[in-house]
């Protein structure tokens, strides 16, 4: 299967590792295609090497893909309307919607997308919400959930979200995580096969860790990560508690991935 991956985040090949990494457990022999925005270049990132490994939507369009991926990006706290690639941010959202069989939006992705398709909007923070929480499965029932149960913990590191109100009251989408500490994590569109996740099951056991130690570095007034250092104490190595968690979520939004695919193309 085929899944092209819009990674906006200034670590590039860090998100690179991290969701090929997450998404390699199985037997689907996935073939990823990074994608970068043409309208905005990267700050962060070299150009020669987003020019030997990324490709634009233009590139890919007569590709098929079974499934998309877009990440997060350091934009939280902007305006949807200030950020510079938006126009063509919507556009790759909507070529995704309309020709591959499954999308799975991230963080700050996860805003854009149920802004763009639904209207809805973001809400800001007093501060950053960072640590490892725990989310309460809403349906077990419902797609993706297969095989979790209990609680589920999940990294979360973000200064935005949206209401359950919001999420509640479309009839389109339905909530399939939540945590009563850090609000909606994972909504499912029920009819586009699209999944929003605010939260991180592809973080690596140290990421928020880096995340930390770099925030206060350049003096950003930020708690320590909870539930995340053994002992709240950041100088100890974190345990990735929510490995197991990942790995089946990702195998089902695969499994749910070939499903669809095969569907269409017996249609």
């Amino acid at each position: 299967m085929k899944i092209a991956i819009l990674n906006l985040m200034p670590n590039k090949v860090e998100t690179e590792n991290q969701l090929q990494k997450s998404l390699g457990q199985n037997d689907y022999g996935l073939e990823f295609t990074f994608l970068r925005t043409a309208t905005y270049q990267s700050k962060n990132s070299d150009p020669g090497y987003l020019e030997a490994n990324y490709k634009i939507i233009d590139d890919v369009l007569s590709e098929n893909f079974q499934g998309f991926i877009c990440t997060g990006a350091p934009v939280e706290t902007l305006p949807f309307e200030s950020v510079l690639y938006m126009d063509e941010l919507t556009q790759i959202i909507q070529w995704a919607r309309d020709k591959t069989s499954s999308s799975y939006y991230i963080c700050w992705g996860a805003n854009v997308a149920l802004y763009y398709f639904y209207g809805i909007e973001k809400i800001l923070y007093e501060k950053k919400f960072s640590g490892v929480y725990d989310h309460e499965i809403i349906n077990p029932g419902a797609n993706l959930m297969d095989g979790l149960s209990g609680t589920i913990k999940i990294p979360v590191s973000r200064f935005a979200g949206v209401r359950k109100d919001d999420i509640d009251a479309d009839p389109d989408l339905e909530l399939l995580l939540y945590s009563e500490e850090s609000g909606p994590c994972l909504i499912a569109s029920k009819t586009h096969n699209e999944y929003y996740n605010f939260n991180h099951f592809e973080y690596d056991a140290d990421t928020l860790s880096k995340e930390y130690h770099r925030d206060i570095k350049n003096e950003m007034e930020i708690d320590i990560p909870v539930n995340y250092f053994p002992n709240n104490d950041p100088n100890n190595d974190p345990v990735k508690c929510w490995d197991i968690h990942g790995t089946l979520f990702f195998n089902n939004w695969l499994q749910n991935m070939y499903a669809h695919s095969n569907s269409n193309k017996a249609e």
